[in-house]
């Protein structure tokens, strides 16, 4: 069995905890599913933590030349998207969160929209059908003028050799890869993605020089090739065989927007993310809850922060998974002033946890969703939070012939293709100060990233180190289930079910995760920090 399946089938387990434990997983090593391995790397050049080792190489490299964060952020965010393709494409959509040192963060809105002539009216369309308009290499242009200094040129070179010349595919890749293979029935999607028609297997060299020249047409002209008419042109007229919707205008005008941005201030701490653009509201709303019910018993904290995330997720004006606009969604104003709200009388009692879980009933997820994301400090200060996508694992599953590229696919266009419309996804990048401290981070994995991120945040408010803040034990809901680490504190099952909540247990790794978290940080003394989740194959440096 490949890993994927050792850990879908031990998750599946009935029995909870001890089954998991006694039965499950065989071959796996039990140490790596009850424990976190992130390891916190200390420096004071700079430091990066991002989901691909080889992405985390590429940015180290570019403070190392004396570059800023923004920099190092779209250099390590291109080669993501070489190194890690099952969850970024050029033709994906990302959020960036950055801020220079003492300056207020900026946000730039990377998003995917649906072209401008998609039909209204139309309820669904084919999965293949749902290809949004690109967004984020605009965006990472736009970080590059506004916080760069190297030239262009040499922040883009190092994900072009990385394409070029192939990359080795690090085991949790290579897992992904082989649970998602029997997805990618698009010829061309099989042509680039499957070669001789297998996964690319662990420790395998794998090379896009498709994507090499794409990236090569990115260091020659300065700009977006989907924004270059002779490169758009034909890209669109292939993409056309395949039922897209795109034109060489559409591209044109898909330009980033400054994204805005929403803060919580508490004493002696501030929480940036990302606005209505993404669910950077429901990260903030989440910290609040919980951190209304702090200090308190640790089983009381964690159903607090099972609560938290359910009202949050009720606020939201999108359904959960379908990211669909709901039809009376409350205001944007309203959802602000709740900020400062906490849980509400008696919320520990598994009653109200029961009525919210009545209300947040949905139906069980066909399949875990993914995303990436990076974060980058310097010596300066400056700091950089980027989370990117394409969709599903491989995004739509469509590769242009030509290229390699992976298409996104667009959750919005699938259930209610507006022209025009903007993908609303569950991104939400963020900036935390404590005292003197001040962080970057966000999180992959759909509807786990806010809860995900919301738990590192109540241990680093808690004191803890960073590593130890990414390692320690997480409750998150996939649906209406509550999916627990297998060494959350000992009684925690036992007051979910309770409630009436399902309960699945799983380890720490890239199937059936809680939510990826890549974070670095910066104390007042100029120590820059990076830590990197265990559940993939990230990594984290600092020199």
């Amino acid at each position: 069995m490949t890993m994927p399946e050792l850990l879908a089938d031990a998750v599946a387990g009935p029995g909870g905890r001890e089954h998991w434990l006694c039965e499950g997983a065989p071959g796996i090593e039990r140490a790596a599913l009850m424990q976190g391995r992130s390891a916190e790397a200390v420096g004071a050049l700079g430091a990066v933590a991002s989901g691909s080792p080889h992405a985390t190489r590429v940015g180290m490299g570019i403070l190392r030349q004396g570059g800023t964060a923004a920099d190092a952020a779209v250099a390590a965010a291109l080669a993501t998207m070489v190194a890690d393709p099952p969850n970024a494409s050029p033709a994906g959509r990302g959020h960036i969160l950055w801020a220079p040192v003492g300056e207020t963060p900026r946000a730039i809105d990377g998003a995917t929209r649906a072209p401008a002539h998609v039909s209204e009216g139309v309820r669904r369309l084919p999965d293949r059908q749902a290809l949004p308009l690109p967004g984020i290499v605009r965006a990472l242009l736009r970080l590059h003028a506004e916080g760069g200094s190297l030239p262009l040129a040499r922040v883009v070179a190092p994900a072009r050799d990385l394409a070029r010349d192939g990359f080795t595919v690090p085991r949790e890749l290579a897992a992904v890869w082989a649970w998602r293979a029997p997805d990618l029935v698009d010829p061309d999607a099989r042509a680039h993605y499957l070669p001789d028609g297998r996964p690319v297997p662990e420790g395998a060299v794998f090379r896009n020089p498709g994507l090499a020249g794409f990236l090569d047409r990115l260091i020659s002209t300065g700009q977006d090739p989907f924004a270059d008419p002779v490169f758009a042109g034909p890209f669109c007229e292939r993409l056309a065989a395949k039922g897209g919707f795109w034109t060489v205008g559409d591209l044109r005008a898909a330009v980033p927007l400054v994204g805005e941005t929403v803060e919580l201030r508490e004493k002696g701490w501030r929480l940036t993310s990302i606005g209505r653009q993404g669910w950077g509201h429901t990260l903030l709303r989440i910290v609040a809850l919980v951190n209304s019910a702090v200090p308190g018993p640790i089983l009381d904290i964690e159903i607090a922060h099972l609560l938290a995330i359910l009202r949050a997720f009720e606020e939201r004006p999108e359904e959960l998974r379908s990211l669909k606009p709901k039809s009376d969604p409350l205001p944007w104003d309203a959802l602000s002033a709740r900020l400062a709200e906490g849980l509400p009388e008696g919320w520990a009692d598994s009653a109200v946890l029961a009525a919210a879980l009545d209300r947040a009933r949905t139906p069980a997820p066909s399949d875990d969703r993914d995303t990436t994301h990076l974060s980058v400090v310097d010596a300066d200060g400056m700091r950089v939070a980027l989370t990117q996508s394409i969709g599903p694992h491989f995004g739509a599953r469509v590769a242009d012939p030509v290229t390699g590229i992976l298409l996104a696919h667009s959750y919005r266009m699938a259930e209610d293709p507006v022209p025009g419309a903007r993908d609303v996804t569950e991104q939400c990048p963020c900036l935390l100060d404590i005292g003197g401290a001040c962080y970057a981070l966000g999180g992959a994995g759909s509807e786990r990233i806010p809860g995900a991120v919301a738990g590192v945040i109540r241990h680093l408010l808690n004191g803890s180190s960073l590593a130890n803040a990414l390692a320690a034990p997480r409750a998150n809901w996939v649906g209406a289930t509550a999916r627990l680490h297998l060494d959350v504190p000992e009684g925690l099952e036992t007051r979910l079910a309770e409630a009436g909540a399902e309960v699945s247990f799983t380890g720490r790794g890239p199937v059936d995760h809680l939510g990826i978290v890549q974070a670095v940080g910066r104390r007042a003394d100029g120590t820059v920090m990076a830590a990197a989740d265990p559940a993939y194959a990230g990594s984290a440096d600092a020199a």
